[in-house]
């Protein structure tokens, strides 16, 4: 008599043999009679014998095989239409499976969770043999989760190809898990999920017209809410706006281009460099002329988004530019090369100017960087020695820093006046020297403070305010939010936000990455769905 760590109900077991890599477990089935599926008699009858090997859950490291010795009965209901029939095992293994349950059930779990080739590698560590393909089979064909509609739903979009197609996840914000995936992200796909699903009293969302839109057709009477964090993300996106139209005049501001920023290295850039950027130029500017001439024509901002599979946020600008909007570069940020900086500028007034002989000096010292970094070091100061050599000999003063870019500027505009550092708080001060500025970072800063201490009271005085401004950035954003009056009130009222629905975003991407681009939209949705 031979005794398992794990039960075979309906088994009596007659042999384990144990091999280099596999047990091989010989049971019989026990039962005397046997019930027949199609007329539910019961029979005791035999009519012959068989055997079944199925694969179950390994033991150790080791595969495990069972041979099972079964029966197949004959039916003594003459009036039945199946004459005979095999003896049912579903504890231990399905009908014309070729693996037990609990192994079946394990596969699942791996393939949702893990998909077909990180699965398929982390079963062959166990000891299963299964190849990546079954296991997305498996997750296809897994039984579909049960939809209970919530009563406060969170809508957002992801991306399954940034800047082109998109989908939409929604989520249940009490229970903090996802509810459904959408296959895009339009306004009647999500009215017909909303139809088909009553029940949603509350729906936070971005300011997405589409979402707006499928809201308003597919549940009128749920109170929507704007999400705060996309609220004060659409202020900042009108206050880019606005200093990207008034970048130029603010470059000329006095003293900032002089002393109100920090230096911005100037590297010389090589001639594959300067071909690749002229390149890239002529094809913005081709495509900021097709982007005015749709305009120009009548067509709306979504429907150019996609002919020209851009963004809608550039065909916004693009359009509303009367020229073609000027890239500006940003300041330097941290580089490996800091810390060495002043044994170069040592060795550079020493008189050293090879590129390579600098680099091995920095290598001994421990420089983890490439060579391309301390050439364009060395370049960049070269350029400098000539500047100023040539200022030095005409009488004039070097060249002013450029302004930095205004999605840099807008940052300042919306950021708590006593978080900023001394250099942040002098260039703030010099861009206030403009009107426009000045009275876009007041509003700016009143619409910030209603949003900290929910002062929803306050909305109307300021909507008209920024209206009475003069600002048109902040005008015509003033305006499109009194389109959605009762959702940005709400906004400053209740609780809810997109912040669980930002968090399964994030866990959706990591489950969308992990499948290597083999994934559809339903195994992605499965998995989404199942892992929550």
């Amino acid at each position: 008599m031979h005794t398992l760590p794990f039960s075979l109900p309906g088994f009596e077991i007659e042999q384990v043999s144990c091999e280099e890599t596999a047990v091989t477990i010989t049971a019989r089935a026990i039962s005397s009679e046997e019930v027949c599926p199609s007329c539910q008699q019961t029979s005791q009858r035999i009519h012959s014998y068989y055997t079944r090997s199925p694969a179950d859950l390994p033991v150790s490291g080791q595969r495990v095989c069972l041979v099972l010795h079964v029966r197949r009965f004959r039916c003594q209901n003459r009036q039945c239409p199946q004459q005979t029939f095999v003896e049912r095992v579903p504890e231990v293994v399905p009908v014309q499976a070729r693996r037990t349950t609990r192994l079946r059930t394990l596969l699942d779990l791996m393939a949702i969770t893990m998909s077909g080739q990180a699965g398929s590698k982390l079963a062959s560590q166990m000891g299963i043999g299964v190849s990546a393909d079954t296991l997305l089979r498996r997750a296809k064909q897994s039984g579909s989760v049960s939809i209970i509609t919530p009563r406060v739903l969170g809508v957002d979009d992801f991306a399954f190809q940034r800047g082109r197609t998109y989908g939409t996840i929604l989520v249940d914000l009490e229970t903090h898990r996802p509810v459904d995936l959408l296959a895009d992200r339009s306004a009647d796909s999500f009215s017909q999920w909303l139809k088909n699903h009553p029940g949603v009293e509350v729906i936070s969302r971005d300011r997405s017209t589409e979402y707006l839109r499928g809201a308003s057709e597919g549940a009128p009477q749920a109170q929507q809410v704007i999400d705060r964090w996309h609220l004060l993300k659409n202020l900042r996106e009108a206050l880019e706006r606005l200093l990207t139209r008034l970048h130029d005049r603010l470059a000329m501001l006095p003293e900032v281009s002089t002393e109100a920023l920090p230096p911005r290295p100037r590297q010389k850039r090589t001639s594959a460099e300067r071909a690749a950027s002229q390149a890239s130029h002529l094809r913005r500017l081709a495509r900021y002329e097709q982007v005015v001439q749709l305009a120009q024509q009548g067509a709306s901002i979504i429907s150019i988004a996609r002919q020209l599979q851009i963004s809608r946020q550039t065909v916004r600008k693009y359009a509303r530019a009367a020229t073609l909007p000027k890239r500006v570069g940003v300041f330097r940020t941290k580089s490996r090369l800091d810390p060495y900086r002043p044994y170069l500028e040592q060795r550079w007034q020493e008189g050293c100017r090879s590129a390579k002989t600098l680099w091995q000096e920095l290598v001994t010292h421990g420089f983890p960087g490439r060579y391309m970094m301390v050439y364009r070091w060395v370049q960049m100061q070269r350029e400098v020695t000539e500047t100023r050599q040539a200022n030095t000999l005409s009488g004039g003063s070097s060249a002013g820093r450029p302004l930095v870019a205004p999605r840099q500027l807008a940052w300042l505009l919306v950021a708590d006046a006593t978080t900023l550092e001394e250099q942040e708080r002098r260039t703030l001060s010099l861009l206030h020297q403009h009107p426009e500025v000045k009275q876009a970072y007041d509003l700016a800063q009143q619409l910030l403070m209603m949003v900290k201490q929910r002062r929803a009271d306050a909305l109307e005085g300021w909507l008209l305010r920024c209206a009475e401004s003069g600002v048109v950035e902040v005008a015509n954003f003033a305006r499109g939010l009194h389109k959605e009056f009762s959702a940005l009130q709400a906004a400053l009222t209740l609780e809810y936000s997109n912040g669980p629905v930002e968090g399964h975003i994030t866990k959706l991407k990591l489950i969308k990455r992990s499948m290597y681009g083999r994934g559809s939209f339903p195994l992605l949705r499965q998995r989404v769905l199942h892992a929550a």
